[in-house]
């Protein structure tokens, strides 16, 4: 019924003309289909995008970037997530709806917290935090927004509780009254006794976490609170893991198998697997076999959802991509008459065969990846549970250092472009679009390849390191200039593609961040392979910094872990206004690493 006057709604405002109504209409037809059928509520909310942008509605757009960002994130697709949340906050950045901010901040931290990123979740739990006061202000009514801010305590104190601060989580939780959310906020009440208890237990304060634990489960049962039931128990299941009584915690972790597949949860699934594994060590095999049968489900199913939306999101830019280009026939061909069109024509002929190329290009690697893939999971089954953590901390490492700062720099200057509509910025955004399929399939070869780095011995590494030093100077928001300088002849085959793989990771790393914050003119890379080790610098005559003052952050950190594992040593010299001086050695005897 909603949906149906949505739809009469979005008619009528149609044959008015009403580009606001129109938005607004669409909007609610995707929140008619948000929890049944999440690719049509995608649709409608693209659509919505479509007349909000049009319009320069920022706030209703921030609402349609939310609203997707959420899909996506409930799909298990976080870096798309992040992408959406990104753009909700930019669009929010002078507005006064601190209720969609303090979500927008939320769903980030949470974002962060599932890719493992900690101290990011912190940081935007915090800022959710701050927005939570700056709505009261706002409201000037503690108590109706009050369930806002014990749920932002009870998201931090999961970040705590994931890095092992139990304390923290501990105090945290000793903010809220207790009794007065009893009383107040019942429905609320059974979650945060349930995860304070869990804190406890890992603290090691197990009689008062059994009390809090027993409380919980059973007014979460009483409440009929399904999920917030499934939560306690594995949990309390854990907790007798702890005690050692297997007896209980085995009848436990199959009621939440039970519970988990009831309600659809794949993640708990996986849990009670994993758990049932530890403690019936009989039929250890067989929930190691399923648990590994329904994560693959579970990821074939995310793979297809995020291929919807993809497909959604394609469907939609590409109607707009083909409107713009009627427009711009019908600009050349009355100003500069049937030449120009055939020369379009033809260009446009030689990129679609390109296209068609690189197309049969990826379907091979891509069946290839499949078919290692399928074997990889046929023979190291058991391993695979082991090394997953190790597998995906190297991922984020590469998403890091590689694909995330081509995207960060290819969005910028896409932005840059945007401002303007000359012949010369629309070939330049073809090539950044270009660039955004390589970086596509790059991400792509990760998440089909686990377990192997890229092949840098099948490609040219010289060409490699020079088209890294036109790639970024190309898509540089400033105007310096990178040049990179080899002093002697260099036979890069010597060297083994996890040397060579590092090396391109950390000078991608250094220069992105010349690129973001240096303010630089000029930047040089020299590589000196005469002496042993071998030496790199990278200096450039930015505003420079206090490195007495500036923590590592997750960049820096990777360098380091990088020059670690080809065991070489790095020396950073700067100081504000002065600067920066990077020097990196390297040890010749590489092929042993």
């Amino acid at each position: 019924m909603s949906f149906k006057l949505s739809k009469i709604a979005y008619e009528l405002a149609k044959s008015q003309s009403d580009s606001t109504d129109m938005g607004r209409a669409l909007y609610y037809m995707g929140d008619c289909y948000e929890l049944s059928k999440k690719d049509s509520a995608y649709y409608y909310y693209k659509e919505a995008e479509k007349i909000f942008r049009l319009i320069n509605n920022e706030e209703r757009l921030a609402k349609v970037y939310f609203n997707k960002a959420y899909l996506l994130f409930y799909e298990g697709n976080f870096v798309e997530s992040e992408f959406e949340v990104i753009k909700a906050l930019k669009n929010l950045k002078n507005s006064k709806n601190y209720k969609l901010k303090y979500s927008c901040y939320t769903l980030q931290g949470s974002i962060h917290n599932e890719l493992e990123e900690y101290e990011k979740a912190l940081d935007y739990f915090i800022l959710a935090e701050q927005t939570y006061y700056d709505l009261i202000n706002q409201s000037n009514n503690d108590e109706l927004l009050y369930d806002y801010y014990v749920l932002n305590v009870i998201n931090l104190c999961n970040v705590y509780d994931n890095i092992g601060e139990y304390k923290k989580s501990i105090n945290e939780f000793s903010k809220i009254d207790l009794p007065e959310l009893k009383e107040k906020w019942p429905n609320l009440y059974p979650q945060v006794i349930g995860n304070l208890a869990y804190s406890k237990m890992k603290n090691g304060d197990l009689q008062e976490a059994k009390k809090l634990f027993e409380e919980a489960i059973n007014l979460a049962k009483k409440n009929k609170l399904d999920r917030g039931y499934l939560y306690k128990i594995l949990h309390y299941g854990e907790f007798n893991l702890i005690l050692k009584d297997t007896t209980k915690a085995k009848k436990i972790f199959l009621e939440a198998l039970e519970l988990s597949k009831k309600i659809k949860n794949g993640k708990e699934i996986l849990k009670s697997l994993d758990f049932l594994s530890k403690t019936d060590l009989k039929k250890s095999a067989y929930y190691k076999n399923e648990y590994i049968k329904i994560s693959d489900s579970i990821i074939k199913a995310q793979r297809a959802s995020s291929n919807k939306f993809a497909r959604i999101e394609y469907e939609t830019n590409k109607l707009e991509d083909a409107n713009e280009l009627l427009t711009k026939r019908n600009f050349y061909l009355f100003s500069a008459g049937s030449l120009l069109i055939i020369v379009f024509l033809i260009i446009l002929g030689i990129r679609h065969r390109k296209a068609k190329k690189r197309e049969i290009e990826f379907l091979e690697l891509r069946k290839a990846a499949d078919n290692e893939l399928f074997e990889l999971v046929k023979d190291y089954q058991i391993q695979l549970v082991k090394t997953k953590e190790n597998v995906q901390n190297r991922i984020a490492k590469e998403l890091h250092d590689g694909v995330m700062n081509n995207i960060y720099s290819v969005r910028l200057n896409l932005g840059f472009l945007n401002s303007s509509d000359d012949e010369a910025m629309k070939e330049k955004r073809l090539l950044y679009i270009t660039e955004l399929q390589k970086i596509e399939k790059e991400i792509r070869e990760l998440s089909h390849d686990l377990n192997h780095e890229t092949d840098f011995n099948r490609i040219d590494y010289s060409y490699l390191l020079t088209n890294l030093v036109e790639s970024i100077n190309d898509i540089s928001s400033t105007v310096y200039t990178i040049k990179c300088t080899v002093e002697h002849p260099i036979n890069w085959n010597e060297y083994s593609s996890v040397v060579k793989i590092n090396i391109y990771r950390i000078l991608q790393e250094l220069c992105s961040n010349v690129n973001k914050y240096a303010n630089a003119d000029y930047c040089d890379i020299v590589i000196d392979t005469q002496a042993n080790p071998i030496s790199i610098s990278v200096i450039d005559d930015g505003i420079g910094f206090d490195t007495s003052k500036i923590t590592d952050g997750i960049g820096m950190k990777n360098i380091k872990q990088r020059i670690a594992t080809i065991k070489g040593k790095i020396i950073i010299e700067s100081s504000q206004g002065k600067g920066t001086k990077v020097f990196i050695e390297i040890p010749v005897k590489t092929k042993d690493l």
